[in-house]
């Protein structure tokens, strides 16, 4: 009998508390939507005496969180109209020695810069001058979760739905 007295009162005080009430207010709207997968930006910029290094600000409609991925790619050419990305570190290999291309960042620039056991004086304008980079954020749960290609940029492109045309490019001279 305790026990069917227990029950039935459990059972009373779930149907009275829940009953629908009348419908409260609407909510504060909400933000813009923004490109949380993925964002991009492309810098041009000379490697120079003495550190052959550019330092690029993240542009500040582009937030960086600790955890995301931060991708770094270079223009190596354009062929045929069609420009080939590589992912850096890019090694570059001459006769007389090598370099690479290389990168770290912060939460708000990257670091580009040229290492190698060859004098970067000698390497020519062709790998110094007007050099053309993209730089891809993206969450670390998106590249893992979605089985990325990396190293692809045609795929990193097409997997985060990026607009060529709203790419800026910025000049780190």
């Amino acid at each position: 009998m305790k026990k069917l007295l227990s029950l039935i009162l459990i059972a009373s005080t779930i149907v009275a508390c829940s009953s629908d009430g009348e419908v409260g207010p609407p909510g504060p709207p909400g933000q813009d939507g923004v490109n949380i997968v993925g964002q991009a930006f492309e810098v041009e910029a000379d490697f120079n005496d003495p550190d052959y290094s550019v330092f690029a600000d993240i542009p500040s409609t582009i937030e960086v969180l600790e955890s995301d991925v931060v991708l770094v790619y270079w223009l190596e050419l354009v062929d045929d109209g069609t420009d080939v990305w590589n992912l850096i570190p890019q090694t570059i290999y001459f006769d007389d020695g090598e370099f690479q291309y290389n990168y770290n960042h912060t939460n708000f620039d990257v670091n580009i810069y040229i290492q190698g056991n060859i004098d970067p004086g000698t390497i020519g304008e062709r790998f110094t001058q007007d050099q053309i980079f993209k730089i891809v954020v993206l969450p670390v749960d998106y590249a893992q979760d979605n089985n990325l290609d990396v190293s692809d940029y045609q795929s990193v492109k097409t997997s985060l739905d990026l607009n060529e045309s709203n790419i800026k490019r910025f000049e780190v001279k």
